[in-house]
């Protein structure tokens, strides 16, 4: 099917007769007999690939994913194998950077550029997908431990890597995935959580400086929403006043089928913050959250204003803190597990993970129940 050509000045070809019934030459230069004859098989392999749409055996795949660019070039041109994105870590890389721009938020794209930014400064911009081992990965962690990040910025690195070259597993442009054995999972840090508590809370809405940041502290601590995305997509059209309940959007989850949004319960601390909104509101008002929008408002440094003017400590997590604590609250008053997370938009793994909390009142109780039960001590006989 396929035939190597020597040449006086030592260069060797292959020809060969196309699935088009076109007689064509794959120059390979300068290279060994051997080399040659290798390349012969594999022509022959993609021929019969390319006229009896089988699939190519798993040799010759791996062959073409390990194949020097210059040669993956030639073999396009005369029509073995169809136009391939480059397998350079930054070509590579870049174009699927590219390709989710448009099904990720701001948030995720600058984590991927972080982790993007540390590959390359690495591995370089130049080395070829197939040239990264999974040895050279576990390297590549240890050296950003050594630069100094905390072990769950060093994971989300290694997740965004794990993405970027599943990807191109894939597409079949890499046998395996270099990163798979790296631990990407980030680890709840206990240190972080605090409960804030009803008297806090308070504290907080009379230090707030009007009735939207009212109703933001509100619809954070009483509601449970995520701060910023779902209040501001909050619209009056939105709440239910009648069946005492409310349509609350997810931007962070809408990506995921059925994650789009949730039903919350209007709570009796949540109702009179969005009644006083709507009293000031313009009859024809769509959002419910107009002044303190992103762009003409910093909620965080506002935010931290707001504890600071209540007497209140700063604690880490501003916004997530208030969330979480709402989320450990509704369990302690009897709701189940699966109604809990339905309301706040998560799961149960995640609640459990990196939301319900161990207050101090929970210990206060364990101990007074304790000492309702006096032990009962059995006599042994002797």
């Amino acid at each position: 099917m396929a035939s190597v050509c020597k040449q006086s000045n030592g260069r060797k070809s292959i020809q060969f007769v196309g699935h088009d019934e076109k007689r064509k030459t794959l120059r390979l230069g300068k290279v060994p007999m051997k080399t040659a004859e290798g390349v012969k098989m594999r022509v022959e392999h993609l021929l019969s690939h390319r006229i009896t749409k089988h699939a190519l055996d798993r040799s010759t795949a791996q062959w073409l994913s390990e194949v020097e660019p210059a040669l993956l070039k030639r073999l396009v041109n005369v029509g073995l194998i169809d136009q391939r994105e480059s397998t350079r870590l930054e070509d590579y890389c870049e174009a699927y950077y590219t390709m989710r721009e448009s099904d990720t938020k701001p948030n995720t794209q600058k984590k991927y550029r972080n982790a993007l930014n540390y590959l390359y400064d690495f591995f370089t911009r130049d080395i070829l997908l197939k040239d990264i081992t999974p040895g050279d990965c576990d390297e590549w962690r240890f050296w950003l431990t050594r630069k100094g990040l905390a072990e769950n910025t060093v994971r989300k690195h290694c997740a965004v890597a794990k993405v970027f070259f599943y990807n191109a597993v894939r597409k079949k442009l890499i046998e395996e995935n270099p990163f798979q054995d790296l631990k990407a999972t980030s680890i709840p840090n206990k240190s972080r959580e605090y409960f804030i508590t009803a008297e806090e809370t308070e504290k907080l809405l009379l230090a707030c400086p009007d009735a939207e940041w009212r109703l933001i502290v509100a619809l954070a601590r009483y509601g449970g929403l995520r701060v910023p995305s779902e209040p501001y997509a909050l619209r009056w059209d939105d709440i239910n006043w009648v069946d005492e309940r409310f349509y609350v959007s997810s931007p962070k989850t809408e990506r995921y089928e059925g994650k789009e949004g949730r039903m919350v319960p209007l709570f009796p601390q949540l109702r009179p913050y969005l009644e006083d909104c709507r009293e000031l509101a313009e009859d024809d008002a769509e959002l419910v959250i107009v002044k303190h929008r992103r762009g003409s408002c910093n909620l965080r440094t506002c935010m931290q204003k707001i504890v600071k003017r209540a007497g209140l400590n700063q604690w880490p997590r501003l916004f997530q803190n208030m969330r979480s604590s709402r989320e450990t609250e509704l369990l302690s008053e009897g709701f189940q597990l699966q109604t809990v997370v339905a309301w706040l938009g998560n799961s149960p793994t995640v609640a459990l993970k990196s939301y319900l909390q161990v207050r101090e009142d929970d210990y206060k109780k364990a101990t007074q129940k304790a000492t309702q039960y006096p032990a009962v001590t059995a006599e042994i006989d002797g």
